[in-house]
């Protein structure tokens, strides 16, 4: 066999394959194509309480038509995951990028509520309220993610910012936004009613007082709508001035938000 012939051969041979496989024409559509995306987890239940808690958040829907919203309104820079169970939070995790929703926490709630009659006083089951005030606690921790995910500018206390992002994601894209928004500000106000002395740590804590988000969500939501919720600014003793505030306020919030946001929603790219 002459070598002097045959070795040229296989190494043009060798080199082509080498660099088809380094093409980029190698690459799989689905890692082309792929978005991070939101998912929900819901971790095994550790008993009936913890099952039954999972079992309806299921049937619900709400926390699916959640994780639909955010990967139908954000082009979010890695995935995101909402895990209901363990021990911590709520909280959400930026080393991680995952929320941490325990199923304890719905008991809680739901209890809360029950303990202040708060069905009989609303015209509202403990259930349904429990659910509302779930819902506004997960769009504050997405409130978090987002402002960690795009490493959005907070000047002030990020918890307070988040509270306020969380209001107006519900009030602009949930058709109920409000009367969410207006139960986890009920929930404040019952927490604020458990506290009569106040530690140090209270005022230098990274949240403000339950009564100040009590107050500031409902004033937030006045101002979105005036007119149909006019009976909040009589309910809280709103003066006229600070009822104007709270209008002037929420366009504000509303606008410096989404002059944020705009670069990452997916209807606002299109």
């Amino acid at each position: 066999m002459d070598l002097s012939r045959t070795l040229p051969t296989i190494a043009l041979l060798l080199i082509l394959l080498l660099a088809s496989c380094g093409t980029d024409s190698d690459v799989s559509s689905d890692t082309l194509d792929y978005t991070p995306q939101a998912r929900v987890i819901y971790e095994s239940p550790t008993d009936a309480d913890e099952m039954a808690i999972a079992t309806n958040l299921q049937a619900a829907g709400d926390i699916e038509a959640l994780v639909a919203f955010i990967n139908e309104t954000f082009e979010l820079p890695q995935p995101l995951d909402i895990i209901f169970g363990g021990e911590y939070g709520p909280l959400y995790d930026p080393e991680t990028n995952e929320i941490y929703m325990p199923y304890t926490f719905l008991t809680e709630v739901e209890e809360r509520f029950a303990a202040a009659e708060y069905t009989d006083s609303m015209g509202v089951t403990a259930e349904e309220v429990t659910t509302h005030a779930l819902m506004h606690t997960l769009f504050h921790e997405l409130a978090h993610a987002l402002i960690a995910m795009y490493e959005l500018p907070v000047v002030g206390r990020e918890e307070d910012a988040a509270d306020s992002l969380a209001t107006l994601l519900l009030i602009e894209f949930y058709e109920n936004g409000q009367d969410i928004a207006i139960s986890a500000a009920d929930l404040f106000n019952l927490e604020s009613a458990d506290r009569t002395e106040f530690d140090e740590e209270d005022f230098w804590g990274e949240h403000s007082l339950d009564a100040q988000r009590y107050y500031s969500i409902l004033c937030h939501v006045y101002g979105s709508d005036p007119e149909q919720y006019d009976h909040i600014r009589t309910d809280t003793g709103f003066s006229d001035d600070r009822a104007e505030l709270c209008i002037e306020e929420y366009e504000v919030l509303a606008r410096n938000w989404f002059l944020l946001l705009e670069p990452y929603m997916l209807d606002a790219a299109q």
